[in-house]
């Protein structure tokens, strides 16, 4: 009998085809922990059990419908969507800290960023980041400014000779980037609208704290 964990389950829905056919199938000799079971049940992975005593039988085998995803309910995105509480703490640390800086602008603009991941969380999610609040900066235009400031690149430092504010408001952005790739990487944004809206979202909030942090 071999037991699959769900580190094996991570491992096999990173480098398979788990996530586009939405099909995973259990040979006969084969049995999930619970925890495993649960992390295909939480991305919405149909388990289905072979008469195979070895290999796993191609996805391609199975009619998978992979219509566009309208109901947030049905959105790979759901279960998640809670998980982005965990950003609020930082939030929180980064407005104190330039609360006690005197930096009260910058203060208020990381306010504005978190409720808006309220809002996220509460399942209110807009197309556009300007469409929350009419002084930020839209999609497009935050995207221009992530390029220009390399943000994809994995090397985005500060120094530790900087205030704190800057500091904790640069572990806040990391965390955010964190958090995005967590969604993104269990997320089909091609026909999940839901998916596609809360990275894009998350995306530009890292713009604005990274802004926010450096300048």
């Amino acid at each position: 009998m071999s037991v699959l964990t769900e580190a094996k389950i991570r491992k096999l829905f990173r480098e398979s085809g788990i996530l586009e056919s939405g099909v995973f199938e259990l040979a006969r000799h084969e049995k999930l922990t619970p925890a495993a079971r649960g992390f295909l049940n939480d991305h919405h992975i149909k388990v289905v059990n072979s008469n195979q005593q070895k290999g796993r039988a191609s996805v391609s085998q199975y009619e998978v419908k992979k219509e566009p995803i309208t109901n947030i309910e049905d959105s790979v995105v759901y279960p998640l969507l809670f998980r982005l509480t965990r950003l609020y703490s930082y939030f929180l640390k980064s407005q104190r800290e330039l609360h006690l800086a005197f930096q009260d602008e910058k203060c208020d603009q990381v306010g504005i960023l978190l409720s808006i991941l309220e809002k996220i969380v509460g399942h209110h999610i807009l197309d556009d980041i300007s469409d929350y609040h009419t002084t930020l900066l839209s999609h497009v235009e935050l995207q221009a400014i992530r390029i220009s400031k390399q943000l994809d690149q994995q090397t985005v430092m500060m120094n530790y000779q900087e205030p704190l504010w800057r500091l904790v408001g640069y572990e806040t952005y990391l965390e955010t980037c964190l958090l995005r790739k967590e969604i993104e990487l269990v997320a089909d944004a091609d026909r999940d609208i839901f998916a596609g809206k809360v990275s894009q979202l998350l995306k530009s909030i890292e713009v604005l704290l990274w802004l926010i942090a450096s300048e």
